[in-house]
């Protein structure tokens, strides 16, 4: 056995040393590391410590044999250190006490546990927690997060609790898995509304455990939480913490929160015990009955109430510390106050809770809480996706940073509610580009997975709000309801030269002409065999040319003589006047009218057609609705696209660049096409409108500040604040050919459409031009034809 021997003789009156005692304490080397911080501290009697180092490596039976010749060797007096089975045995066989800084939930004979049990403190929380001495706050559930083996010494009283969700182990020693776990464990409590915490772990992954909690908007009310923290070091932790309506409840020993502040930031719990064991053996050691041996050291420590760091130090039956109090600590963001102790008392009867009579501690009692706003102050991270005109790129987005790249109706619309609820975002984009659909393995993707996984506080999008979407996150009330509409490019009508023919059906010119030569023939008819009237030399040629003149609206030299003539001929003008008349409207309609021919009237003909192909988005609500409806139609179409995965996109942006070739359907958001067709003249959508939904702020689950948010969306709804924000973005229609078919409605008949009529009139120029060359032909050639005929007959 190899030991340390370090003598201190203290006791000093007016700078004179007056006693030097000879009691020989033998130190653990667990806990000797503390033994020169005591005697820097404490003034005390006369003492002699040891450092007792095993160096046996064989069985356990050897250990105890060496440790039983070391404390006789030394003439040591009492064991101080960490709870030990070996020490346990050897001290028992010595009679010699062993105060143990650990806890053990053995019983033994001359083992003094000064350490409480943390059964103690669980004890405490539960009456103080799930008694609710907090007014209105009994029907809430609770969770328990705990380090280590401190599981172990939680009782049925708390694990069988009707209130008790569930208890979260905290083991992972690495720091980054530590974290994930603690977040995974705060999401789903959050998600399911659990708003009382205890939380009984180590100050480090306390620190860790509340930084996440702020970063997911869970460290001020209503969420409660309720600390083991037996030395008071988390003060420094929570007065760090941004300071709003927090609720922190501390169990300590303690006395006072004063007596806290007192202490050096190094004066730890396990040097707390150290200096109230070592002070308490001093004190024995000062009384002058007592003799300085270990029978009465044990008398002593059984018999007698010392006063130490963590408060009354006294034992009873069974060697476990009792009657002491277990104080608690209340924070609320601006103040420390104490709510009230919990006496461990040597009867189960005197184990109860006494709050401080104070007006804070009545207050806190009392109050109906409002609760300040989560995310005020704080900068908190958005996850959005580009979608004209929610989320857009600024021109010149490559030279601009944060924020100041985009802008929309998203943009618009997170900035006034910061502005109001008094916090600041960071803008970023879904890594995968999607909205959120639950992926076969359970887990979430885009945006939806973006809040579950905490990477973000909130989706600002146009994300629409569905039933599974609703099971995974919380949604505000809508800003804006949209319908699903299809969107495609109008067919190009092809221009023709001859146009002007369209406004009459073939069958109607064809029945005209044969009107034309039957009125020709009844009129020559009628002319030819009158009797009563002077008949004229008339020819059917004549009858001909003004049947045809009178249809054309141009002049003629004659008339005819005959009434009946005359009868006919008014009758043929009456015909012709609502001829001309309708096709003058006709044609008129046809230059200023383009109907849009599609293949298909309403997305309910999109089945039983192969010319325009549809899709959507892929792991989008829109899909999604698709294959769970109901209507036969609305199913049959989402299986015709998932027979035909090539007409699913990947983005919205493919969907409409795909719509932009032609003879494709895209079906997506009324909104977003609905703005598209405004700019471009050149797209349209089918309707009708189907499946309504709301585009809401999405929020991690159980997330406190919903109510927040959704009542100032409806308050921007009220005050025509959202009004006019879709008045700035889609606006009236803006496409870029608007001005140039405003004048070629305005301006008529155009070339492209009447240039056929220019080509008639060129080939009646060129007729004519050849009628008057023959016929000046035959002039010239008729007298040498004539006179030749005269030569030879002569």
């Amino acid at each position: 056995m190899k030991h340390v021997t370090f003598l201190f003789s203290v006791i000093m009156s007016n700078g004179v040393l007056t006693h030097a005692g000879d009691i020989k304490v033998a130190v653990l080397p667990d806990w000797w590391q503390y033994i020169p911080r005591f005697v820097s501290r404490q003034k005390v009697s006369s003492l002699i410590f040891t450092n007792l180092t095993s160096e046996s490596n064989e069985t356990q039976y050897d250990k105890i044999i060496e440790v039983i010749n070391y404390l006789n060797e030394s003439h040591s007096d009492v064991v101080f250190g960490p709870c030990k089975r070996d020490i346990s045995i050897a001290v028992e066989g010595l009679r010699m006490p062993y105060i143990c800084t650990t806890f053990d939930p053995e019983v033994e004979v001359f083992k003094f546990q000064i350490l409480p049990a943390l059964s103690d403190f669980i004890e405490a929380m539960r009456q103080f927690v799930y008694c609710q001495y907090r007014r209105g706050g009994d029907g809430e559930y609770k969770t328990i997060i705990y380090e280590g083996n401190k599981g172990f010494h939680f009782d049925d009283n708390i694990l069988n609790h009707q209130k008790t969700t569930r208890l979260y182990a905290v083991n992972e020693e690495n720091m980054e898995a530590k974290k994930h776990t603690i977040t995974h464990y705060l999401m789903l409590m959050r998600k399911e509304l659990i708003r009382d915490i205890i939380v009984i772990c180590d100050p480090k992954t306390v620190e860790m455990l509340l930084k996440t909690a702020w970063e997911l908007a869970m460290l001020s009310l209503p969420f409660r939480w309720y600390f083991y923290d037996p030395a008071f070091h988390l003060r420094h932790i929570l007065e760090s913490l941004p300071r709003f309506a927090n609720s922190f409840t501390v169990f300590t020993l303690i006395p006072s929160y004063e007596q806290a502040t007192l202490y050096p930031s190094d004066l730890d719990l396990n040097a707390m015990l150290t200096m109230d064991t070592l002070s308490t053996i001093s004190k024995i050691c000062g009384v002058s009955s007592i003799n300085n041996d270990r029978e009465s050291l044990l008398s002593a420590l059984q018999n007698k109430t010392f006063r130490g760091y963590t408060g009354n130090i006294s034992f009873d039956a069974s060697h476990q510390r009792v009657n002491y109090s277990i104080n608690m600590f209340h924070f609320n963001g601006s103040q420390y106050f104490k709510l009230g102790s919990w006496w461990a008392g040597d009867s189960p009867d005197s184990r109860t809770i006494q709050l401080e009579n104070t007006s804070e501690v009545q207050h806190w009692s009392d109050q109906n809480q409002t609760y300040t706003f989560p995310l005020k102050g704080r900068t908190i991270k958005v996850v959005t996706i580009i979608e004209e005109p929610f989320m857009m790129y600024k021109k010149g987005h490559g030279n601009l940073t944060g924020n100041d790249r985009f802008e929309g109706y998203c943009v618009d619309l997170i900035q006034e509610l910061s502005t109001i609820l008094d916090f600041k975002y960071e803008l970023y984009l879904v890594h995968d580009n999607r909205f959120g659909a639950r992926r076969p393995d359970g887990h979430w993707d885009g945006m939806v997975g973006e809040v579950l996984a905490g990477n973000a506080t909130m989706v600002v999008a146009s994300l629409s709000v569905n039933a599974r979407r609703e099971e995974a996150i919380d949604f505000t009330k809508p800003f804006m309801t949209r319908y699903v509409t299809v969107i495609m490019k109008i067919p190009e009508t092809p221009r023709r030269i001859f146009e002007f023919i369209s406004p009459l059906s073939h069958t109607i010119y064809l029945c005209t002409f044969s009107a034309c030569i039957i009125v020709a023939f009844s009129l020559y008819f009628f002319e030819k065999n009158s009797a009563y009237e002077k008949q004229e030399k008339v020819t059917f040629k004549d009858c001909v040319w003004l049947t045809f003149g009178t249809l054309l609206e141009g002049g003629t030299e004659g008339v005819p003589t005959t009434t009946s003539g005359r009868i006919l001929l008014y009758t043929w003008c009456f015909f012709v006047l609502i001829l001309v008349a309708s096709y003058t409207a006709n044609w008129a309609a046809f230059l200023t009218v383009k109907k849009f021919k599609a293949p298909v009237k309403s997305i309910y003909d999109l089945t039983s057609q192969k010319e325009i192909q549809y899709g959507t988005v892929k792991s989008s609500a829109i899909l999604s609705f698709f294959q769970t409806s109901n209507v036969e139609t609305f199913r049959k179409i989402g299986s015709e696209m998932m027979n035909n995965q090539s007409n699913i996109v990947g983005s919205s942006t493919e969907g409409y660049r795909r719509v932009s070739e032609g003879g494709y359907g895209f079906f997506w958001d009324s909104t977003v096409n609905a703005f598209k067709t405004n700019r471009e003249c050149l797209l349209t959508t089918i309707g009708p409108d189907f499946a309504p939904r709301g585009y809401g702020i999405g929020l991690p689950p159980g997330a406190t500040y919903l109510d927040e948010l959704s009542i100032n969306i409806l308050r921007l709804g009220d005050s025509g604040f959202l009004d006019q924000l879709q008045q700035k973005w889609w606006g009236e229609r803006k496409c870029s050919r608007d001005k140039e078919e405003d004048e070629n409605n305005a301006s008529g008949l155009k070339l492209e459409n009447a240039s056929g009529l220019f080509f008639v009139l060129g080939a009646g120029i060129v007729l004519s031009v050849f009628v008057l060359l023959v016929q000046g032909f035959i002039r010239n050639i008729r007298p040498k034809i004539i006179t030749g005929q005269s030569e030879t007959v002569t």
